[in-house]
């Protein structure tokens, strides 16, 4: 265990604990000779938690959460924002500073605006720059090698120019609180019998204004996934909740409305979505928008993605890039294109695994023709087939933006999920015998002209066809949502 400062305990009592997968990255600058830039947490004043490149490491193991950070984004990807995992806040340019801490980077933001936001520009050496606005117009991060004492090598936007002082190499250090060391946990021989349920729900609680879950926080959605949990005893045989368009912040809130309800531990992995930062190569994590209102101040809900929640016994867990869109210009306009993300989790001792994802939708600005679809159902199969340990039985899904094969919607393409039902079974899998690879409607797209109304099926449970579905269940009611939920009982 580790005794926090006051400073630091202020912080992360101000800050939504992360329960993420976001990459990790330390920032190496080239001008004072290969220090790592830390956050000084310790520091007071106006200097408090200021960014130094001063930490000399032979190993990454040396790094501590001061030299870590994850990228964020609200701009999908025209500028990121670096988010310290030495106190969970944001890094802000101190714009109405002076003297020589004008512009000084600080890890004090509880919120991303203009003050939060850099700019990558990858140099020809591989080595990043980082440009921020200031009242002076753009200028260069740089590192303060000749400034005396405990100003050294202080991180502040001035430069005109890239030299030495104004490169870091970004380091990635790997994805943050994930469990994948030595790949999965073998699971219990012979495999025991199991009864349980699954529900996936796209709760629609992040950017969608027409949502009435747009803003909402951890305890609003908790309640609403528990109520659909049924009663105490029905809640109690659930063995994962799959959650699509749910931020950060609501995943521990999350855990606790599962824990208050079956009584019972439970955990909930979060895998972020994310854009490529432009004049880059990294992604960062797509933020949520704020809770709250400008009356009454905003609330940072952190990243935006989807979530997997599964009993505390899960041994292990891991997040995976699918093939998404990459930005391109379409008809004249640069657009940036959502970098998507599946997450799986195992209970060796019961031999299960679960896998959710979102895919790409199949709008003009992301994935019109389904092609990025179809490669992204290709590698959920490998994650969930190829990459795992014999003796798992695998229940998977999530909202795949696609219609079923045999559905009767105009909707197209179609084919996406048709190597799903090749290797296994959906839940309302046979509803219809005249079309066996279809179901029931999840999600409503609704008009002013209700005559215009339709209802498509585009969120799955998938299971092994060795299996039994007990029952699969489609309530007509989206809540605050725009999907249904689909819920599943198993029988293995």
């Amino acid at each position: 265990m580790t005794t926090l400062t006051p400073v630091q305990a202020q912080a992360v009592e101000a800050r939504p604990v992360p329960v993420t997968a976001s990459d990790k990255y330390a920032l190496k600058s080239v001008g004072a000779g290969g220090l790592y830039v830390s956050v000084e947490v310790d520091t007071t004043g106006t200097g408090q938690a200021m960014l130094r490149a001063r930490k000399a490491a032979a190993t990454l193991d040396d790094l501590g959460s001061w030299e870590k950070f994850t990228l964020h984004t609200d701009d999908k990807g025209w500028s990121t924002t670096l988010r310290s995992e030495g106190n969970g806040n944001y890094v802000t340019t101190e714009r109405g500073y002076t003297g020589t801490h004008q512009n000084l980077l600080r890890a004090r933001g509880t919120t991303v605006g203009d003050w939060e936001k850099l700019q990558l520009e990858k140099q020809t050496d591989g080595t990043y720059a980082l440009k921020a606005a200031t009242n002076d117009g753009y200028k260069y991060v740089t590192a303060e090698v000749q400034d005396p004492g405990n100003d050294a090598g202080l991180l502040r936007a001035r430069g005109d120019t890239v030299g030495s002082w104004q490169k870091f190499q970004l380091v990635h250090l790997g994805e943050e609180n994930a469990s994948d060391a030595g790949g999965r946990p073998a699971p219990a021989s012979p495999a025991p019998a199991a009864d349980f349920r699954v529900m996936s729900w796209n709760v629609c609680a992040n950017h969608n204004s027409a949502c009435d879950n747009h803003r909402v926080e951890g305890p609003s959605l908790g309640s609403q996934i528990t109520d659909r949990m049924g009663t105490t005893a029905e809640a109690r045989q659930y063995r994962a909740v799959f959650l699509q368009e749910m931020c950060e912040s609501h995943a521990k809130t999350i855990e606790t409305s599962l824990e208050a309800k079956t009584g019972t531990g439970w955990d909930v992995r979060f895998a972020p979505i994310g854009f490529t930062v432009d004049k880059s190569s990294v992604k960062a994590s797509r933020t949520c928008d704020n809770a709250g209102s400008a009356a009454s101040g905003w609330k940072d809900r952190g990243s935006y993605g989807i979530g997997l929640a599964v009993p505390d016994s899960n041994a292990w867990y891991h997040s995976y890039d699918l093939p998404s869109p990459q930005n391109r210009t379409i008809d004249g306009t640069w657009v940036r294109m959502e970098q998507r993300t599946a997450v799986c989790a195992v209970l060796p001792a019961q031999a299960l695994q679960f896998c959710t994802a979102h895919f790409s939708a199949g709008l003009k600005e992301d994935d019109l023709d389904g092609t990025k679809r179809r490669e992204q159902a290709a590698e959920l199969q490998k994650i969930v087939h190829s990459y795992t340990m014999p003796g798992y039985r695998t229940v998977y899904g999530g909202d795949l933006n696609a219609t079923p094969p045999d559905s009767e919607s105009p909707d197209v393409p179609k084919d996406v999920t048709a190597s799903a039902y090749a290797a296994d079974k959906e839940c309302d899998e046979g509803l219809w015998g005249a079309r066996p690879r279809d179901g029931r409607a999840t999600k409503p797209i609704l008009k002013s002209d209700p005559e215009q109304n339709r209802y498509i099926k585009i969120d799955y449970l998938f299971g092994p066809s060795t299996g039994t579905v007990v029952s699969c269940d489609v309530p007509a009611d989206a809540g605050r949502s725009d999907h249904y939920p689909i819920t599943a009982r198993y029988r293995f």
